[in-house]
């Protein structure tokens, strides 16, 4: 090809066709400003396309992740929405001195009181991403924003739930040390929900015979204000905490619903022909 416009550049200048010639070297370098202009533009699209394959990838991951969390959420919902029922039926116990609750039924309420579980925070992808540098590529920085504060607001639900923990080793279990616990059993851990089994833990307490002659007087514990006071400052933390997952897990919907579209958006990116992006890298 380049031997072919060089014959023509020296025909047109043996036969003395300078008028020619420089139209004609006008035009050869108007089709090479065209060639590179044509190269940087599929350089262009080229980049455009990995970075989109990069940012789709990305929001797939960032989807299993919010799918755990999503799974964890609900447990711990349910988990303190049972605590509810639970400081529920104590504090009707502790207003009613009338009503015999049963040391059993006692101990079915008051042992799921001594556990709490951890929130988790599944964030490995964006936090990659995030170290990575790879954020700086990706086009939709609105979403962007809505993950990180979705996983800067885990704070909010990490310290409520260590509020109930920290009150559960500080007062409860100190005020529960001056009952005998010689009643537990696997009866009286049966309303324990744990991700972590503790049945064997009740079989063995239940297998150790207490040979003791003590009087369990739950009653007494009934009928101490520190225990009604203990049981509606946990249930308002507990409430506190169901409105925060709550929350939490409305952001965590809307988010998904806006990454199922993006994604859906950048699929068909990377199956339209490059010709289309042009519009996106004018040649002006």
């Amino acid at each position: 090809m380049i031997k072919f416009f060089r014959s023509i550049r020296q025909n047109l200048l043996q036969n003395g066709k300078l008028k020619s010639y420089s139209i004609y070297a006008i035009g050869e370098i108007f089709l090479l400003v065209i060639g590179i202009l044509i190269a940087l533009q599929i350089n262009n699209w080229n980049e455009f396309r990995k970075s989109a394959i990069q940012e789709a990838a990305f929001f797939t991951d960032v989807l299993g992740d919010l799918e755990k969390d999503s799974i964890k959420l609900d447990y711990i919902f349910d988990f303190h929405s049972k605590r509810i029922e639970y400081l529920d039926t104590l504090l009707t116990y502790v207003r009613n001195s009338d009503k015999l609750m049963g040391l059993e039924k006692f101990g079915m309420h008051v042992e799921p009181l001594y556990y709490e579980e951890a929130a988790t925070n599944y964030s490995t992808s964006f936090e990659s991403a995030k170290t990575s540098g790879a954020f700086n590529s990706f086009k939709n920085k609105t979403l962007l924003k809505d993950l990180t504060e979705y996983y800067t607001n885990f704070i909010l639900l990490e310290n409520n739930i260590n509020s109930i923990s920290n009150i559960i080793t500080d007062q409860f279990e100190p005020l529960m040390s001056s009952l005998p616990l010689g009643y537990l059993n696997p009866i009286t851990g049966s309303k324990v929900i744990s991700e972590n089994s503790n049945k064997m833990f009740y079989e063995k307490l239940a297998s150790i015979k207490d040979n003791r002659s003590i009087d369990i007087d739950y009653n007494k514990l009934l009928q101490d204000p520190r225990f009604e006071s203990y049981i509606v400052g946990d249930m308002g933390r507990t409430f506190n905490l169901l409105t925060k997952i709550k929350s939490r897990q409305q952001h965590l919907e809307n988010i998904k619903h806006k990454i199922l579209t993006k994604n859906d958006f950048l699929k068909c990116l990377l199956v339209t022909p490059f010709s289309h992006y042009f519009k996106y890298f004018p040649l002006n």
